[in-house]
């Protein structure tokens, strides 16, 4: 498999702290074949959470110039996946030349349940993760502005519970109506190695991306969901090897929102 890291924050996300050449450089430094900016837009927290896509494309475009010997570089957007924001987030996809787009689930019924505590009130963990899943299936149906489908147990992260761990057997039904959704509109999913930094695996898991490949889904990519540059290609190698013997060949790598290379 070919080493990319296709989901990475810069200056232009509120949460991250690295200039986008810092994050190119790393890249080069750790012998990436190739990276993808996804800078956040999450219309849901606006303003704080809105790209400045002008000034996005006037800085990252030299930089794709610059180093174009050296290393592939996308430009691309991590678009909040969310009923209430469907056009506007449609309508911003159209308007730039993104090269790759991930949809992410991270706010349910308008509520940020990375941040708000009171979301989790009266309700057992199974209810959460099924709002969540509940959540994603409306949305992976409805929206067909994104390319793959961002952390998929992202939920798994969040909530006041010792055990963080998700019922996948009980979820199971419902996760594999969005795997069926995603093939059936030729999009895919990535493995976000985030999680390995906290639970030694990546979202989603092992058994949830082999279920993907088992339904038939072979659009796959890889990305670290780095915040800062040193974090830029980190947890890829073990991913690769973790998950290489699903049955992916290679990674999946866009451009211009089209494929131009994946696997068997």
């Amino acid at each position: 498999m070919r080493r990319i890291d296709y989901h990475t924050h810069t200056i232009f996300s509120p949460d991250a702290k690295s200039q986008p050449e810092e994050h190119i450089l790393e890249a080069i430094k750790k012998g990436l074949d190739e990276i993808c900016f996804t800078d956040h837009n999450d219309f849901v927290f606006e303003p704080k959470w809105l790209l400045k896509a002008d000034a996005y494309f006037n800085a990252l475009l030299p930089l794709k110039e610059k180093y174009k010997d050296q290393i592939k570089v996308k430009i691309g957007i991590e678009v909040g996946l969310d009923m209430k924001s469907k056009e506007r987030t449609e309508i911003l996809v159209r308007s730039y030349p993104f090269d790759f787009v991930i949809g992410s689930i991270h706010s349910i019924d308008l509520c940020d349940f990375a941040a708000e505590p009171s979301f989790y009130e009266g309700k057992t963990k199974q209810q959460v993760h099924a709002e969540y899943f509940d959540a994603m299936k409306t949305c992976v149906e409805a929206f067909d502005c994104f390319d793959v489908l961002g952390h998929l147990d992202y939920v798994r992260r969040y909530g006041p519970y010792e055990d963080l761990s998700i019922d996948y057997a009980y979820h199971q039904p419902v996760i594999d109506e969005v795997f069926k959704t995603l093939i059936r509109k030729g999009k895919g999913i990535e493995i976000n190695v985030s999680g390995f930094k906290r639970f030694h695996e990546g979202l989603p898991n092992y058994l949830e991306a082999k279920r993907y490949y088992e339904l038939g889904g072979r659009i796959l990519t890889m990305g670290t969901d780095s915040h800062i540059a040193c974090d830029v290609g980190t947890y890829i190698d073990q991913a690769i090897d973790i998950y290489g013997d699903i049955g992916f060949d290679d990674v999946t790598t866009f451009t211009q929102r089209k494929i131009d290379h994946h696997g068997v």
